[in-house]
């Protein structure tokens, strides 16, 4: 759908860049082009655009619809969860290789290690 828009786009914005063209030299059928480059514009891309857009806005309401459904079933399992101690917390972690050290240069990789420069 995405393509289908960008391509009548570049289709009617290329018309009505030969109709400007067409008004420094003089080109047979001007008017034609700014016809067809209003056309494929409005008639073409604007309804494309907007049935993206209403497509778009269906998936976002089910899926809040969704995920609102799931989290009043389930409140009580996830007061449980929140209180384990596998829970994780809020600031930010790393994931994979981390780096031993003041800084990369001349430390070793090492995994399933959180910021070791801070432990000394």
């Amino acid at each position: 759908m995405k393509h289908a828009i960008s391509f009548s786009a570049i289709i009617g914005l290329a018309f009505l860049s030969i109709r400007f063209v067409g008004l420094f030299i003089d080109l047979p059928y001007n008017n034609l082009f700014l016809i067809f480059g209003l056309g494929i514009l409005v008639l073409v891309t604007l309804p494309l655009y907007l049935l993206e857009q209403s497509h778009y806005a269906k998936l976002k309401r089910s899926i809040l619809r969704k995920y609102k459904k799931e989290k009043t079933s389930n409140k009580k399992e996830a007061i449980k969860k929140k209180t384990g101690v596998n829970y994780p917390s809020f600031r930010r972690q790393k994931s994979g290789l981390t780096w031993r050290g003041g800084s990369v240069h001349g430390s070793s990789a090492q995994r399933n290690e959180r910021k070791g420069f801070l432990k000394h």
